[in-house]
């Protein structure tokens, strides 16, 4: 058996085992130092150095904490040993048993691991210090030099991660443009523009390659390569970039070798950044010609980066950035920090164009709301806005345009009361509030002109509290979150309420009727006419509220004429509508018709509402659609699902809608209905929307598919698809090129195919040419590409 050397031991035994954790490795020849052909005696002399050499080494105060932790972990299970085994650990033959048993066990994880490395590492080919670490304590009943073998099965190797540049050495700008003529010469990179086409070369450490250049990567290196392109015809982009190779070199001092390096890690780090996998890694850089050793170690360290690999961004490509932000003011004050004489220029007229962009929203915004447009005011202030989030007085003055009017303000009789409704514009949200005002004798001027009604964000309200007999004025305002109230719109009316839920029975050979009226009636007058007769009967009052006619024939037909009556401010009374009330002999009840109908759209639906009747369960809608082939329909519902469904949705289509709405009631001798009440709902403009599907590719010129959909039919639509460089959208046409153009019939939906640009960042956007359509944009992530 060897001499024990403690020195060895710790190299090859405990050190591989520091700062693992969970149980050691059971291969317990290797952990005690013992051989399988050594006999009983040197099997005790050996465990008494082993056991002599962890204590010493567990107390000691020149070797690290994880040193010791390890030889600490050793007595502690040597005690458990010892505990279980007892005298039976003095003879080999213990040792030799125990190391049979293990060999099964510790084979098959040793080929578990072999498959582990393969899928994970095999590829590569490759593996870091510290993922061996990893899979040295998942599989921790395996000694080292059993993973080892692992290793040497699955064709895996260990390889530390280089350090790589972060930075090219050019400013952001230039070498954006070095990248792109490279591209455009169809060369894989710096050396082949120098030297041609490669067999394979090394960029690591130095640069060497097959075929051999001496000149290598130097400037005598670029100054052949210009003899050589002088000397041929075409390729200006391969000129263009030896142009700037000999500047940077030459003026700059770049170094060539790490430039090149620089080049090939771009496209892999950003691969890499958007979740690609090794293989394609590999692939992509294995393009280049690079050493297929060295493609692994570049792999394996990308992989390995932690944090950001981009270089800090400054001049034009800072100042372009903060634009794409909405930074106005930083990107103006990022300026003055740029010392390259040919990006401050593009950068200056980059800031230029985007102020001047800024400017003229804002002009628009003051000519609309000179104009009344508050809506269009704030969407082109709003747009200058976005452009200027850091200019507090583009905000400011933002918050100060009042949102559009609300339109189709009614006021109408309701119960007792008066009901308030009307419709929100398209710049209102569900933030808006409104806010109604209620004058006698006018309608308010502003917001506090009068006693408000009601505040919040429904579109109708009903003012119980009026006053009746006199005129009064209602105003509805609207404002969004902080901001200003709108101009008012409204409506007067002469408040004379009706009396209602009139109630007709015939008891005791007489018809008893009953009903509500407004506090401020001075009486009800009830008159009978018969059918057939020219004059009234009149039929006196109880309270004012109630009446009883014994002189009417009950098995006759008539109508009962209620009017209520009120004294105006000067004294003189006024009669409010009179309500007629049929009595048949048939009909068990009188059905007042449904009143305050309303509607609004909500895309191709419309939304039906009105105030139901007193005891009214079920209502019957018709409707018909002015649009060909858009038909109409009927339905009826119950008052339980309009209240569910918040209102009678129908599937109406984008034309001029006429709406009717009936209250139904039934009774054991048949069906009665109400007056129907009418509505006509102008149609919708027609809405064109598109969606765009990029497809992006590698190599070659990437397309982009566009769909175009009309919600009705649109003839003789003029479509533009514009790309516009640079990161802000393009407003109009104008802003950008025009990558197509054709008079289209969107009575079908539209696909276009168009060519996208190299160059990144751009925006992707339609445009249509037709009187009164509205062109709906997808979300920005379809139209910016960056």
């Amino acid at each position: 058996m060897q001499p024990f050397d403690p020195k060895a031991y710790e190299r090859e035994v405990v050190r591989p085992l520091r700062g693992r954790s969970g149980r050691l490795p059971d291969d317990l020849l290797t952990r005690y130092a013992v051989e399988p052909g050594c006999s009983d005696a040197e099997l005790a002399q050996r465990l008494t150095q082993v056991r002599s050499h962890w204590n010493k080494s567990a107390q000691s105060t020149a070797k690290s904490s994880f040193t010791t932790s390890v030889y600490k972990a050793f007595l502690r299970e040597d005690e458990e040993l010892r505990r279980a085994h007892g005298d039976a650990m003095s003879g080999m033959s213990w040792w030799r048993n125990r190391n049979i048993d293990r060999a099964g066990a510790s084979k098959e994880q040793i080929d578990e691991l072999v498959g582990m490395l393969k899928a994970s590492f095999g590829e590569l080919g490759l593996i870091t210090p510290g993922q061996l670490a990893a899979m040295r304590e998942t599989f921790g009943q395996l000694a080292p030099a059993e993973v080892d073998q692992a290793l040497d099965k699955a064709g895996v190797q260990t390889a530390t991660p280089r350090e790589l540049p972060k930075i090219s050495g050019l400013s952001e700008t230039l070498f954006r443009r070095l990248k792109a003529l490279l591209g455009d010469a169809e060369v894989t990179g710096i050396p082949e523009l120098l030297h041609g086409k490669l067999k394979n070369y090394r960029l690591l450490v130095d640069f060497d390659s097959t075929p051999s250049f001496p000149t290598g990567l130097t400037a005598k290196a670029i100054q052949q390569a210009i003899d050589r392109e002088n000397r041929r015809s075409g390729n200006q982009a391969a000129r263009e970039a030896l142009g700037i190779l000999n500047t940077v070199v030459g003026k700059d001092g770049a170094d060539l070798r790490l430039l090149a390096l620089y080049h090939l890690l771009d496209d892999v780090r950003r691969l890499r950044e958007n979740g690609a996998p090794a293989s394609a890694l590999l692939k992509v850089l294995g393009r280049s010609g690079l050493d297929a050793g060295e493609v692994r170690q570049v792999v394996v360290s990308v992989l390995s980066e932690t944090g950001t690999t981009a270089p800090p961004v400054t001049g034009l490509q800072k100042v372009t950035d903060l634009l794409a932000d909405g930074q106005l003011i930083a990107a103006q004050q990022t300026l003055a920090a740029i010392t390259d004489t040919d990006e401050a220029t593009a950068a200056k007229a980059a800031v230029d164009r985007h102020a001047e962009q800024v400017r003229q929203l804002r002009e628009a915004a003051h000519r609309a709301l000179r104009g009344g447009a508050e809506g269009e005011a704030r969407r082109q202030l709003g747009e200058a806005a976005r452009l200027a989030a850091d200019d507090d007085a583009i905000a400011a003055e933002l918050r100060r345009i009042p949102l559009s009017p609300v339109d189709a303000v009614t006021a109408q009789p309701e119960g007792v009361g008066v009901r308030v409704s009307w419709r929100a514009k398209p710049d209102h949200d569900d933030g808006t509030r409104y806010r109604v005002v209620r004058r006698a004798g006018r309608m308010p001027g502003d917001a506090d002109d009068g006693d408000v009604v009601a505040e919040g964000g429904a579109t109708a309200v009903v003012d119980a509290a009026v006053a009746a007999g006199g005129r009064v004025g209602y105003a509805v305002f609207a404002a969004g979150d902080g901001g200003v109230w709108s101009r008012p719109v409204g409506a007067t009316i002469d408040v004379l309420p009706p009396v209602h839920k009139v109630r007709l029975a015939v008891r005791g050979g007489a018809v008893e009727g009953s009903w509500v009226v407004h506090r401020d009636a001075v009486g009800v007058d009830v008159r009978r006419r018969r059918d057939g007769e020219s004059a009234d009967v009149p039929v006196p009052t109880s309270g004012g509220t109630a009446f009883r006619d014994s002189t009417v024939d009950t098995d006759g037909d008539c109508t009962y004429l209620l009017t209520a009556r009120y004294r105006r401010p000067d004294g003189t009374e006024v009669s409010a509508e009179a309500v007629p009330v049929r009595h048949t002999a048939r009909v068990a009840a009188t059905l007042p018709p449904v009143t305050s109908l309303d509607a609004r759209r909500f895309g191709g639906e419309l939304v039906l509402s009105w105030v139901w009747p007193e005891d009214v369960r079920m209502a019957e809608v018709t409707w018909t659609n002015a649009l060909a082939g858009t038909g109409g329909g009927q339905l009826r519902l119950t008052r339980q699902q309009y209240q569910a469904d918040g209102g009678c949705r129908i599937g109406a289509g984008p034309g001029t809608v006429r709406a009717q709405v009936s209250a139904i009631a039934t009774a054991d001798n048949g069906e009665s209905r109400s007056l129907p009440a009418a509505l006509e709902v102008p149609g919708a403009p027609p809405q064109v929307s598109y969606r765009v599907e990029r497809q992006n590719r590698l190599f070659g010129t990437s397309t982009a598919r566009i769909v175009l959909t009309a919600d009705q039919p649109v003839p003789d639509c003029t479509v533009l698809v514009v790309v516009a460089p640079g990161r802000v959208m393009p407003l109009k046409p104008d802003d950008g090129h025009v990558l197509h153009r054709g008079v289209h019939d969107l009575r079908e939906p539209l696909e276009l195919t168009v060519e996208l640009p190299r160059r990144k960042p751009f925006w992707l956007r339609c445009f249509v040419h037709a009187a009164g359509i509205e062109l709906i944009d997808p979300p920005i992530s379809q139209l910016k590409v960056s």
